[in-house]
């Protein structure tokens, strides 16, 4: 498949129409992660982090995989004050993923 196949045009595509809800399921994991800080919501969280971190940058969307990286890279650094160093890049993510979202009709 090439990148200009009609195969990828339709993957794209499908990821752009996504954005929406992979900002309204980052937001609400985001939410649960603030009010809780429990073992739970925050694997929720980073599972959600961690694909768009792979997968934005597939489908073209540079800097929300580099923001979403910047977040992955947060979890990596243990537990002990995770809400303070994931606030200003899941924030930053947020509001590039909802950019994004608007720009493709989503939002």
């Amino acid at each position: 498949m090439t990148a200009t196949s009609p195969q990828m045009a339709a993957l794209h595509a499908r990821y752009a129409r996504s954005l929406a809800s992979k900002h309204a399921a980052l937001l609400e994991a985001w939410h649960a992660f603030a009010a809780a800080a429990d073992e739970a919501s925050a694997r929720t969280l980073h599972g959600l982090v961690h694909r768009l971190a792979g997968s934005a940058p597939t489908y073209g969307y540079a800097s929300l995989g580099l923001l979403a990286r910047k977040a992955d890279h947060a979890f990596a650094q243990g537990a002990s004050g995770l809400a303070e160093r994931l606030k200003e890049p899941v924030e930053a993510l947020l509001e590039d993923l909802a950019r994004h979202a608007r720009r493709e009709g989503g939002l």
